[in-house]
């Protein structure tokens, strides 16, 4: 089987602080995942290790089949797309949809180089896929909260990543604009077979086509297995 993600045996610690310890997990090709915990479980620190960007003090983290070093960590990174939390912005500033999505095409291809034909073609064709096509033109100050992390999503996979990695994206939007983001979800993964592992508070609106919960906390992995089996332990 193909993997895009191995884990093994990874621990991280923070200033002094133990924050994940001995986790070990293998996301399949095409395979779309939950991380579950409460707050100070681990889970974003778990994505921030995956991409780089918070050091791991011991164990193995494997991308399409190639261990993580400080020689290959940005050509690892292009082919991953990332949807933090939120990302704080000047409201006041004149960026438009269009510009935004594009930095992930940027990404993919290189920053400093311009975009082709073909790369335009390419975020058009996420921001439909992402169901923003019609405010490619609108200035990001004047979306509302859902509209922006729709923007941010087809960011992400105008990189045309192997792996989708999601943080909580809808923690700030009100509940319906929360669920509708989750379902986009759904569907990119069952039109297009993205990998996605996803970190989100909304148990109930987790997308049926997502089949597996991996739950932290306290840094160490409680459970790895069927989602429905974990939300008929939880009902």
């Amino acid at each position: 089987m193909k993997h895009s993600l191995n884990i093994s045996n990874l621990s991280v610690h923070l200033e002094g602080r133990s924050i994940l310890r001995k986790i070990s997990l293998d996301i399949a090709a095409g395979e779309f995942a939950v991380v579950l915990g409460d707050n100070g479980a681990g889970k974003t620190t778990l994505l921030r290790a995956i991409l780089g960007l918070t050091p791991k003090t011991s164990g193995i983290i494997i991308l399409f089949g190639r261990q993580i070093s400080w020689r290959n960590r940005r050509a690892l990174q292009r082919r991953i797309g990332y949807v933090p939390q939120w990302l704080p912005f000047d409201e006041t500033m004149p960026v438009s949809a269009r510009e935004v999505i594009a930095i992930g095409r940027c990404a993919r291809i290189g920053v400093g180089r311009r975009l082709g034909a073909g790369d335009r073609g390419i975020v058009e064709e996420a921001a439909e896929m992402a169901g923003v096509g019609r405010l490619l033109d609108r200035p990001v100050g004047q979306l509302s909260g859902g509209e922006r992390q729709k923007v941010q999503i087809a960011r992400a996979i105008c990189q045309e990543p192997e792996l989708l990695l999601l943080d909580e994206f809808s923690a700030h939007l009100s509940e319906s604009a929360g669920r509708d983001c989750l379902q986009l979800l759904g569907k990119l993964h069952r039109q297009n077979r993205f990998t996605i592992l996803m970190v989100t508070h909304d148990i109930a609106g987790i997308p049926a086509e997502c089949r597996r919960a991996i739950v932290l906390a306290g840094g160490t992995k409680q459970f790895d297995g069927s989602l429905g089996d974990w939300r008929g332990n939880h009902d």
